[in-house]
């Protein structure tokens, strides 16, 4: 096996231990900075096109927009991109449930992912990543596209298991978080410093 590959699958044994340990898994440099780079050029551009648009709460039979509860804007990845860096982001992401589907047999099948840019002071407030009438999302992940992040730009994920106490991570450029969509509660909170990137995905069965 190639260096690059022991790289990775430690990368994703490290995410899954976390996910049974601790009930969500943080990996720093999951992606490489250019990819960083690259991935937040990709936003900007969407957002100059306007092609950036407000999210909504629900899913297609219960969609509606509020900006009490969610202020982000998105824009889907789409599967068979071919833009370069999102096809480096799909494919990391092929090779982990490959990796999971594998080792802990979790018979993933298809996964979406899309664009988040929350403008300062923007948030999202505490949920679940499920919807009550559809229930094929089993694991989130999150790849922040930040960089520099300092602690005093706010910005927190915070997670909230069933048992235990309050989580909260950094949004750091590169940094992949995991967890279950069913099951982890967790708030995105606003940073009054600056725009806040990354993208978000499901792992579905």
């Amino acid at each position: 096996m190639a260096n690059a590959d022991v790289f990775e699958n430690n990368q994703f044994e490290g995410l899954i231990n976390g996910l049974i340990k601790n009930n969500y898994g943080c990996c720093d440099n999951f992606i490489l900075p250019q990819t960083v780079n690259g991935l937040k050029a990709n936003i900007q551009f969407f957002s100059d096109a306007g092609n950036m648009t407000f999210s909504g709460i629900g899913n297609k039979t219960d969609f509606h927009e509020n900006k009490l509860i969610r202020g982000d804007k998105i824009n889907w990845i789409e599967a068979q991109s071919l833009n370069p860096f999102e096809l480096v982001y799909l494919q990391k992401v092929e090779h982990f449930i490959k990796y999971l589907n594998k080792t802990c047999f979790t018979a993933i099948k298809r996964y979406e992912s899309h664009y988040s840019s929350y403008e300062k002071d923007s948030f999202y407030k505490r949920h679940i990543d499920q919807f009550k009438n559809e229930k094929g999302r089993k694991f989130s992940i999150v790849l922040y596209l930040n960089n520099d992040w300092k602690d005093t730009d706010g910005g927190l994920l915070s997670l909230y298991p069933k048992y235990g106490n309050q989580i909260n991570i950094s949004p750091l450029g590169g940094r992949m978080v995991f967890f279950r969509s069913d099951e982890m509660e967790h708030e995105v909170h606003a940073s009054h410093t600056r725009e806040r990137q990354s993208i978000a995905g499901w792992l579905k069965n």
